[in-house]
């Protein structure tokens, strides 16, 4: 099975998880990179901000042919319920019709059910076959891993 994790990550916690996932599945791992500076605590309120507007961005060039992948997992924090603008943008552009998929998201407490109605709707015509999200993700590492290898080995793939 050839598999890819696409992730966007502003502060860790979900480029962690995308790694354990690649990691266990060795599967490609592909950053989405965000042109727009959101770092420190001015980035971090754009971000949100943009978020809940469901902007996009500009991404760096990401060249992806989703039919060389068995399946696909895709990733990002929970922005106030939202996905981040940057994986708004590249599943605009992508054609994930008939692709088998896998969601996860990062949160520090809850909403993980709207991101991934969210993502849901951006992801149509795809077989979405699973949906997970991870709780305070660096402050759990070790539970994290583990839990990541537990929903991946339960995975029917």
């Amino acid at each position: 099975m050839k598999s890819i994790v696409i992730f966007y990550s502003r502060t860790g916690n979900t480029k962690f998880v995308a790694e354990q996932i690649a990691t266990n599945l060795e599967s490609d791992l592909r950053p989405l990179i965000d042109k727009k500076d959101r770092s420190g605590p001015w980035g971090w309120i754009w971000a949100g901000f943009d978020a809940i507007r469901k902007k996009k961005t500009q991404i760096e060039e990401f060249n992806f042919e989703p039919g060389k992948y068995n399946v696909i997992f895709i990733g990002c924090p929970n922005w106030a319920g939202q996905m981040p603008p940057a994986l708004r943008t590249f599943l605009e552009d992508v054609d994930l019709n008939n692709r088998k998929v896998v969601l996860f998201c990062t949160q520090d407490d809850m909403g993980a059910e709207k991101v991934f109605n969210n993502l849901r709707l951006l992801c149509q015509g795809a077989n979405i076959v699973a949906e997970k999200s991870f709780k305070k993700v660096l402050k759990n590492k070790d539970e994290v891993r583990q839990a990541v290898r537990e929903w991946l080995s339960d995975l029917k793939l």
